[in-house]
């Protein structure tokens, strides 16, 4: 019985932990705003998903700021932005990786930065605030 409750308990346990990332919860804003937002703060993206919904921004020191040449660094990092959802409101996914350089040059995985991402998330929060003057009422509705 003992080892029935116990196993139970570490199935709870493991499907209850949170994934890495910070969310902004309930964006009314676009998915094109989103995008723009993004990019004002963070530069052109790395990488972007075909569908546009997840967006690999440039190499950042500790601080959040973009590095011009991530290849001297011993230490790098990278925001993982990912835009859930169907229809508005969006949520929101920020998850910050840090990247050490390993001794062959190239670099590994090394964790999560959950400081870095709650303040990349509240400065995106804080940007699609600002652009609610000029949103759309339909997403990306064009009448002609």
């Amino acid at each position: 019985m003992f080892k029935f409750f116990l196993v139970n308990l570490l199935i709870l346990v493991t499907l209850g932990c949170a994934g890495p990332g910070v969310y902004v919860h309930e964006s009314d804003a676009s998915l094109t705003e989103t995008r723009k937002a993004i990019v004002k703060l963070y530069g052109e993206p790395r990488n972007l998903s075909q569908n546009g919904r997840e967006i690999w921004t440039r190499h950042m020191d500790r601080k959040g700021r973009i590095l011009e040449t991530a290849k001297k660094g011993k230490e790098r990092r990278y925001a993982h932005i990912k835009i859930l959802g169907e229809r508005r409101p969006y949520d929101i996914l920020v998850n910050v990786v840090v990247e050490g350089q390993m001794i062959d040059g190239t670099y590994e995985s090394l964790g999560d930065d959950e400081v870095l991402a709650e303040q990349l998330a509240a400065e995106i929060k804080k940007e699609l605030l600002k652009s609610l003057e000029n949103r759309n009422i339909i997403d990306d509705f064009n009448a002609f």
